[in-house]
């Protein structure tokens, strides 16, 4: 089994919502949602994502930069935004997905995701980071 399926099936066990193999077969998931699972991986052990498979439920333009950052090679997501396969698109992310959609729908359902909405006419992987980063920092503040 190749690692992308390896990803998409340990996507498959119950309340995971992110799934990545790396390059030598070591696996992680989650059950966090939004873009926390590749924020904490990038934060704790920056090289994992490095050719690795991820499978992932909801993939938007934030979490299309943070695989970009992550050097990721292999990508299925079951829903994803045209503003992330634009993000995608000639990164030399391998790309599949199940449902196309205009922009991801924040958890109230009633606007854009705020993470999407952060980095929207971001172009720079560094900048979109950065940002997303002090967006997660002043909505932790919050709660």
């Amino acid at each position: 089994m190749d690692l992308l399926e390896q990803a998409k099936k340990a996507l498959e066990a119950e309340g995971v919502t992110f799934a990545a193999v790396s390059s030598c077969g070591e696996k992680k998931t989650s059950q966090k949602k939004g873009i926390a699972p590749m924020m904490e991986i990038l934060a704790e052990c920056p090289d994992f994502l490095q050719g690795a498979a991820v499978a992932d439920q909801v993939i938007g333009k934030a979490a299309a930069f943070l695989l970009r950052k992550g050097g990721a090679k292999y990508l299925y997501a079951k829903i994803i935004s045209e503003h992330a396969l634009e993000t995608l698109q000639n990164s030399g992310i391998a790309v599949s997905y199940g449902t196309k959609v205009p922009y991801i729908i924040n958890r109230n359902k009633d606007g854009m995701c705020p993470m999407e909405q952060t980095v929207l006419s971001v172009t720079d992987v560094e900048e979109a980071y950065g940002k997303l980063q002090e967006k997660l920092r002043e909505l932790s503040g919050r709660n």
